[in-house]
């Protein structure tokens, strides 16, 4: 009773509005979609529909999830009214062999979204290595992965959870809050994350661009933190490659990369950097 309760309160959709909003906003990859109403987590199912994305860009986009995994298999919960989608596209061998730092994928997609939201207004952060934050608080996470074969990388893909209408948790916000009336709707904003994955792929052609075009927006707390090994460290910045520096207490530095160590949650008085961007490609709109 409460599946068929649940499929009456959430029932089938259909791809169109989301395939229309693609088109408008100029996406240029021949997406394939699947869009579901309620999913225990969007990436097995696009495992299995979509095969990694072996034969195309390919996505799912559920209005719910029960059981999304974040970073370091957390398990959460995505109720309707944000964007929950799990994406994967394959490489050209000769793309994927020459042109393309695929490493630093997790900071293009951000660079991509955050680009999006800057123009309906906001002004956003980026807390290393997965979340975008607004005013300090949560607004999206993202993972990013690449499958490989014979060393080297032949999938790319991305899962992305953004609070859009969507009830949040505290320390967490949605756009809505902060846009009202000029909230995109759901498939602008599913929409706007799929094409983040197109312009990522452009942008990882000009990595040192890329990376301080992320570190203008990353949110550096002010005060020591308790590093991997216990000692107190500041955070000063990225690596080239996308790695995090800390500066320790006897001020040599420390780099890390994504692992078991994670910035805490962010409080009121922590600041963003203001270092000034190099020039990234242009948007192909």
């Amino acid at each position: 009773m409460a599946t068929q309760a649940m499929a009456r309160r959430y029932p089938p959709l259909g791809c169109g509005p989301l395939a229309a909003a693609l088109r408008a906003q100029g996406a240029t990859w021949p997406w394939r979609l699947r869009v579901v109403s309620t999913c225990a987590s969007t990436e097995p199912l696009l495992q299995r529909w979509g095969q990694g994305g072996r034969h195309g860009p390919c996505a799912v986009v559920a209005r719910q999830q029960r059981h999304g995994r974040g970073q370091w298999g957390r398990s959460w919960w995505a109720p309707p009214g944000g964007v929950w989608l799990s994406a994967a596209w394959p490489l050209p061998d000769s793309v994927a062999a020459t042109r393309l730092q695929t490493e630093g994928l997790g900071l293009a997609v951000a660079v991509a979204v955050m680009e999006w939201l800057e123009e309906l207004g906001l002004t956003v952060a980026f807390k290393w290595p997965n979340d975008i934050l607004l005013e300090q608080r949560k607004l999206a996470g993202l993972l990013t992965h690449r499958q490989l074969r014979g060393g080297v990388p032949r999938q790319l893909g991305l899962g992305l959870g953004l609070n859009v209408a969507n009830p949040v948790p505290a320390g967490a916000v949605a756009l809505r809050q902060r846009l009202g009336t000029r909230t995109p709707s759901l498939p602008q904003a599913q929409a706007a994350a799929l094409l983040a994955c197109e312009r990522a792929m452009v942008l990882l052609e000009q990595p040192d661009a890329l990376v301080q075009a992320c570190q203008t927006r990353l949110w550096l707390p002010r005060q020591p933190l308790s590093g991997p090994s216990g000692a107190p460290v500041h955070v000063v910045g990225l690596t080239p490659a996308g790695g995090l520096r800390l500066r320790q207490r006897d001020g040599s530095t420390a780099v890390v990369h994504k692992g078991g160590w994670r910035l805490p949650a962010p409080s009121l008085g922590h600041a963003r950097s203001s270092s000034s961007a190099a020039p990234l490609p242009p948007r192909q709109d």
